[in-house]
């Protein structure tokens, strides 16, 4: 009887344990209803300029961003769109869409977004004229540029 009692209690205990392994698990739809809850978003880190002026239309629509704004969406280690031509004036935002933290970094050091986690948002605003290339210093192989025409 003793050893009936015994592996009673060794079974309970393989199930009270799987029972606690299984609840930290998530699945990629659990994850994806997160990126897509908005209570979850981060707070915007923004970089604006003394005075706002009026832009161009953009020509990067990744996320139905306000006239005059462009996004980028980082995601599978790639900004994307990765060459993005603006006017003057135009604010450009990047968000995180990967696991990973990533940057924005102008290889000039121009604009800095530091470390964005999943779902936090960037936004610069060019207003002068030029190519400003950029990185993620985290993984310099992810390059891009910014062209203001």
């Amino acid at each position: 009887m003793f050893i009936k009692v015994k592996r009673k209690i060794q079974l309970a205990l393989v199930i009270f344990s799987l029972g606690v392994t299984l609840s930290g698990c998530q699945t990629s739809a659990d994850k994806a209803s997160q990126k897509n809850d908005p209570a979850a978003t981060k707070q915007t880190n923004s970089v604006m300029p003394d005075k706002a002026t009026t832009a161009a239309p953009q020509t990067a629509n990744a996320e139905q961003p306000a006239k005059g704004e462009v996004q980028i969406v980082i995601e599978n280690f790639v900004f994307t769109p990765a060459d993005v031509t603006v006017a003057p004036g135009t604010k450009v935002t990047w968000i995180n869409r990967d696991d990973s933290p990533h940057t924005a970094t102008a290889v000039d050091k121009k604009f800095n977004s530091g470390g964005l986690d999943t779902d936090e948002k960037f936004s610069f605003v060019f207003t002068d004229k030029g190519d400003y290339p950029y990185i993620c210093t985290l993984h310099p192989q992810m390059k891009a540029q910014i062209k203001v025409k």
